[in-house]
């Protein structure tokens, strides 16, 4: 059904009670305002609290696969749109937060995104209809009643022109390399049964990756299923099914933020074929040079989702710190897809893993975003342990640790 135009709306500041579906008659809980097309400011930005108590499961309009949530009943936010233009209609969102954006528009049909920008939603609209919308900001997983910050932009601009400039620290420095020479060839594409992230060869039939690519909040949700070593539109170097993976009891048990990374252990030995990694940290004196500007040239490569089916690496990204509990700040240009990715140097004739890539952390108010790899401490640590057999079960082959 199609809802005409409106001018004003009461609103509601009391926290929606829980029924069985998200109801756009009910009066919006963050507020509500008329846009006509080329409104300014633009991108239009409103503050909000994101998550529900309800979980809605609706289609996710950029990929066709589930898209779920936990959403208030009420709707966050509704905006009245007076069309004009030809210019498209885009939501988006920015939080620290795992959200999800729905949005019921003036026919009455819902679309829903989970992930564009890393973690964060968006749903454009190109031919915008006059009306009323009605907006969600949820959360992928429930969170027990606490609502994370969230901004939710209105623009008729491209999502996340900002985002990027911020993502890339003002310039994407990402180049196509060539999957069928080393180093590349030890990274790949690691197909799991409900995602995908990129993956890199440690040993001849063990991967390393992020631990949130197969488990998060304690339940593994996307067990690995094949990797693509070297993997470049639809070809690879060498592929292996997966018999086992091993995730750290701290990230599964969320104590630790240093701890997402995992092992994906490998029917066949392809690594013998194409190589592998080694895992160190760095030595006070390559910190020092890097603190200094001068320490060895970092390089990272993965599967960003902008440049579906191949892989992209920045060549000598800035190094930021060390952060706390075994993290390490970089300035890499990585987006979703790239987690899992290694973060390494070349030295001797070896390629030494620093950090395995595992999120940004979203700050729209700064210039850049902070991206966050997992530092090679702790999953040194947890090689060891695995090898002497003092966590989990003993891998079907043990990683290579390097001394």
């Amino acid at each position: 059904m199609f809802r005409p135009l409106a001018t004003a709306l009461a609103l509601s500041l009391a926290l929606p009670a829980t029924t069985q579906a998200q109801d756009y008659t009910l009066p919006p809980t963050f507020g509500v305002f008329t846009v006509a097309s080329g409104f300014l400011p633009d991108p239009n930005w409103v503050s909000l609290l994101a998550g529900g108590n309800i979980r809605g499961e609706y289609t996710d309009q950029a990929t066709g696969n589930r898209c779920s949530g936990y959403f208030a009943d009420a709707p966050d936010f509704r905006i009245f749109y007076q069309a004009g233009s030809e210019a498209p209609l885009s939501f988006y969102v920015e939080a620290r937060a795992d959200t999800v954006l729905l949005v019921n528009t003036p026919d009455g049909e819902w679309h829903c995104n989970d992930d564009t920008s890393g973690l964060n939603p968006a749903l454009t609209f190109d031919d915008a209809m006059e009306g009323q919308y009605d907006i969600w900001v949820g959360t992928y997983s429930s969170t027990q009643g606490e609502y994370p910050p969230a901004m939710l932009a209105v623009t008729e601009i491209a999502p996340f022109a900002g985002t990027f400039a911020r993502a890339f620290f003002g310039e994407d420095d990402r180049i196509v390399v060539d999957t069928t020479q080393a180093p590349w060839t030890m990274i790949g594409f690691l197909d799991l049964s409900d995602t995908n992230c990129t993956g890199v060869l440690i040993g001849p039939a063990t991967v390393l990756t992020a631990a949130h690519c197969i488990a998060n909040e304690g339940v593994i949700e996307s067990p690995p299923v094949e990797f693509l070593a070297g993997y470049n539109r639809g070809e690879s170097v060498a592929r292996s099914a997966t018999i086992g993976y091993h995730v750290p009891g701290g990230w599964l048990a969320g104590e630790q933020e240093g701890m997402d990374f995992a092992f994906v252990y490998l029917a066949d030995p392809i690594g013998e074929r194409v190589g592998w990694m080694d895992v160190t940290g760095l030595s006070p004196e390559e910190i020092a040079a890097y603190r200094s500007g001068n320490g060895p040239e970092i390089l990272q490569a993965g599967y960003s989702y902008d440049q579906q089916g191949v892989m992209t690496g920045h060549i000598g990204c800035p190094f930021v710190e060390i952060g706390p509990d075994s993290t390490l700040v970089h300035q890499c240009d990585t987006l979703q897809g790239d987690s899992g990715s290694p973060l390494f140097i070349e030295g001797e004739g070896r390629y030494r893993i620093i950090g395995i890539e595992s999120h940004t952390n979203s700050q729209p108010r700064e210039q850049y975003d902070q991206n966050v790899a997992m530092y090679a401490d702790y999953i040194m640590a947890e090689m060891r342990a695995l090898a002497s057999g003092q966590t989990g079960v003993p891998p079907t082959a043990p990683p290579q640790v390097a001394k």
